[in-house]
């Protein structure tokens, strides 16, 4: 059995690739690198693994022939001016390529976000188009659909590693950490990158079986909810000191994410976030989810591999 991850260097692919090379079974991992000097050493080492050179945003680079499974992301297009545009495409270019691999590909997972299901609501208006973070999976979907005899959507809740850099600044002198969910006591899923690899891999392993529908969806949770709070409490007890959790609510929501992100992500990411706080039109859609399957990782055991640089 042969599974081509594309594109492998986001930590999801990465999770996935190493949830696979950890199979009993006797297959074979392609990883998909625009840079093949990214590869982790320890896939290289690997006599199972196999890098190749390609990029979802050139079709002419994407070859799929052999493979039995297709596992894709939505690279993280922060400096895209037109980023909606771009994930339809780069989904497009993965549909032509698994096309242009005659009957070789069974099944494709995309790894997509909750509420990837809704294309209006977690979006503001620029210049006539739609943007919002959301809705590049939303994209990204509906130009995957019909892509392989069988289609597997993986809507991935919060990621706990969102935290990591929350956490180096609460280890820090600073003690103090900034976080965009709010009430502090608000909870909302949240899922490890651990336990999306490890989902991924289950389902580019059942190529072949019968999925009931086509395309098959269902939103991927952790085994807990969480809040601003509980990370605080967990930072304190991994760090061993008190922290400070401080709220970025309201209007600071445009300006906190403009200090990270260039236009239009920075309004993107703003708005995708008052979709799923209270009173956000995403409430039931990301927060109570669709048909949810479970990962077993805490967050706690999630902050506890940040800390110790463990996968």
């Amino acid at each position: 059995m042969q599974i081509v991850v594309v594109p492998a260097s986001p930590k999801t692919g990465q999770a996935t690739i190493r949830a696979l090379l950890e199979d009993a079974s006797e297959l074979t991992v392609t990883g998909v690198y625009r840079d093949i000097g990214r590869v982790p050493a320890e896939f290289m080492e690997h006599p199972r693994f196999k890098a190749v050179k390609g990029d979802v945003a050139n079709v002419g680079s994407l070859k799929f022939s052999g493979a039995d499974a297709v596992v894709t992301i939505t690279p993280p297009l922060h400096s895209e001016s037109k980023p909606l545009t771009r994930a339809r495409e780069m989904a497009a270019n993965v549909k032509y390529a698994i096309g242009m691999a005659g009957d070789s590909v069974k099944r494709l997972i995309y790894i997509s976000s909750v509420g990837a299901q809704l294309e209006h609501g977690t979006v503001s208006w620029d210049l006539n188009e739609q943007q919002g973070e959301i809705k590049t999976n939303y994209e990204a979907e509906q130009a995957l659909v019909g892509s392989a005899p069988e289609v597997v959507f993986v809507r991935c809740a919060y990621f706990m590693e969102n935290w990591a850099a929350a956490l180096e600044t609460a280890k820090s002198e600073k003690h103090c950490f900034y976080s965009v969910i709010s009430p502090a006591d608000y909870k909302i899923p949240m899922v490890s990158v651990h336990d999306i690899g490890k989902t991924c891999a289950a389902q580019a392993l059942a190529a072949g079986s019968p999925l009931g529908e086509n395309p098959y969806v269902f939103d991927l949770h952790g085994p807990d909810t969480y809040s601003t709070e509980d990370v605080r409490s967990i930072f304190e007890g991994r760090i061993g000191t008190s922290v400070e959790a401080k709220l970025v609510e309201g209007v600071q929501l445009e300006e906190f994410f403009g200090e990270i992100f260039l236009p239009p992500m920075a309004g993107m990411f703003a708005e995708m976030t008052r979709s799923f706080l209270p009173g956000g039109v995403a409430v039931e859609e990301i927060v109570e989810g669709s048909r949810v399957q479970r990962g077993k990782t805490t967050l706690s055991e999630a902050v506890e591999r940040m800390m110790g640089g463990n996968r």
